[in-house]
């Protein structure tokens, strides 16, 4: 226990990293809408049961303040990301703190920083790790963000910055209202690829779990060289996304084939917030954020030779034709790094408008 009762604790029980897993509903809970974490998932990766562990190296490290549970982190080192980018760059994901818990929060991400330091890494970043982390939001604060993101508290950005982090990469989520006059635009995108000698397919029609192993191959090809990513294997993605195939993403999800060859791929899910976001009773949701009526598409990706024929935009006009047909208003274009322009110009021709704005920080340790 040291000043002001603060401690900070590696976190190992069962018991412990179940607390842990919980604390975002004391973040959040108050909130009238946001997505609550998976706790078992968190729960399994943290004892080491999800099969992305294999590749790495956790510590999770709690914040307490005369014995409450103030804040928490997990420190890891990915294994597989530093050598696909010949990098030495540890991770701080599952961030959350409560309000007025700046003095114990800086002392864990210290903590945390120390024991990736001590691990050989050069920095840590926070706010976007592939399957494990992401950004922090820096507007429509209090809003529910689109789907898999979190709308952290603005106090976030000021503990980060007492413990020396800088802002290293900026985000935006875009959102396409499904108006007539924008569908009507989209079926010529299609024909464009299909003049380019690609047919645009959904996942059921190409076969669910065909189409989840051809998404993970072309997802690892189109993204080898983008910031933040590294390579996933079939073993991995497969449980994750097999649950999938009876619900609407077998048909909002869209692969483009090419001379027998799966050239590229979309993930997109429909709006799920009235299965899986916390609402409070009584609350309405803008209808361009959730409610039923705003889908969302999560990835895509153009393997490098088949670009600029219009593939991408094939895809997903195909993936919002069928979110409309399904009676949603609106999708979701998300994230986007703010210089990757190819991705940002494709929002925008699909008629695509900025709404929400993330950033993701970083802590250089030979500066700090």
């Amino acid at each position: 226990m040291g000043a002001n009762g603060i401690s900070i604790e590696a976190v190992t029980s069962r018991d412990a990293i179940t607390e842990f897993a919980m604390l975002p509903f004391e973040v959040y809970g108050e909130r009238d809408a946001w997505w609550p974490p998976d706790i078992q998932n968190e729960i399994d990766l943290l004892s080491g049961r999800a099969p992305i562990a294999a590749h790495l190296a956790m510590m999770p490290f709690a914040a307490r303040r005369a014995g409450r549970l103030v804040a928490r982190v997990t420190a890891v080192v990915n294994f597989r990301y530093n050598q696909h980018w010949n990098e030495r760059i540890g991770q701080l994901i599952h961030f959350e703190a409560l309000a007025g818990e700046g003095e114990a929060t800086v002392a864990m991400l210290d903590e945390a920083s120390q024991w990736l330091h001590q691990r050989g890494m050069a920095a840590a970043r926070s706010g976007f790790a592939a399957f494990l982390d992401y950004p922090y939001a820096i507007d429509n604060y209090g809003g529910l963000p689109p789907f898999l993101l979190r709308n952290s508290p603005e106090y976030y950005h000021t503990y980060f910055k007492e413990a020396a982090f800088v802002t290293e990469k900026g985000m935006t989520d875009f959102t396409i209202e499904l108006t007539p006059q924008t569908l009507a635009s989209y079926p010529a995108m299609i024909d464009h690829a299909a003049r380019n000698g690609v047919r645009i397919r959904t996942w059921r029609e190409h076969g669910f779990m065909d189409a989840v192993d051809a998404w993970t191959d072309v997802t690892n090809a189109a993204f080898a060289h983008h910031w933040g990513w590294n390579p996933i294997t079939r073993e991995e993605v497969r449980p994750m996304l097999s649950g999938l195939a009876r619900t609407e993403v077998a048909d909002l999800s869209t692969l483009a084939v090419a001379d027998g060859q799966v050239v590229g791929s979309v993930f997109a899910v429909p709006d799920f917030s009235p299965r899986l976001a916390r609402v409070r009773p009584g609350v309405r949701l803008d209808p361009s954020r959730g409610g039923g009526t705003r889908g969302a598409l999560i990835n895509i990706g153009v393997i490098q030779e088949w670009r600029g024929r219009g593939v991408n935009l094939g895809m997903a006009a195909r993936s919002f034709i069928a979110m409309a047909r399904q009676r949603m208003k609106y999708a979701g274009y998300t994230l986007v790094l703010d210089e990757n322009w190819p991705s940002r110009r494709t929002a925008q021709k699909l008629g695509g408008r900025i709404s929400s704005n993330f950033i993701v920080y970083r802590r250089d340790f030979a500066v700090a």
